[in-house]
C-alpha cells in the first residue's frame, strides 16, 4: 500500500541529519581534493621557471599542496569515523584486505 508523505518523513530509515550534512561535506571535499592534486600538477609544470623566496614555485606547490592534501584526507577520515561509522568499517576492511596481498 502506498505511503503518505507524512509517515515516510516519519518512519526512521537509518539516517540522520548529521550523517547526511557529513556526506554532502564529505562529497565536497573530495572533488577540492581532486581539484587540489590536479591544481599542483599544473602549477609545478607551468610555473617550473618562475621563483619567489629564491624556490621555484614548482616547489611551492609541493610544499603548499602536499600537507593541504594530507589535511583534507585525515579530515575525511576523521569525520567517517565520527558520522559514518558504516564507511570507516568499510574502508578497515578495504585495508585490511589489501595488507593481506
Amino acid at each position: 500500500m502506498a505511503q503518505s508523505f507524512q509517515d515516510r518523513v516519519d518512519s526512521p530509515d537509518g539516517t540522520n541529519d548529521a550523517r547526511e550534512i557529513w556526506m554532502f561535506i564529505r562529497s565536497w571535499l573530495t572533488i577540492i581534493r581532486v581539484v587540489l592534486v590536479i591544481a599542483i600538477i599544473l602549477v609545478a609544470e607551468i610555473f617550473e621557471e618562475s621563483s619567489m623566496f629564491n624556490l621555484s614555485l614548482s616547489v611551492w606547490a609541493i610544499i603548499i599542496g602536499f600537507p593541504l592534501f594530507l589535511l583534507i584526507s585525515i579530515g575525511i577520515i576523521q569525520g567517517d569515523k565520527r558520522f559514518a561509522p558504516d564507511l570507516e568499517e568499510r574502508r578497515r576492511k578495504r585495508v585490511a584486505k589489501s595488507e593481506r596481498r
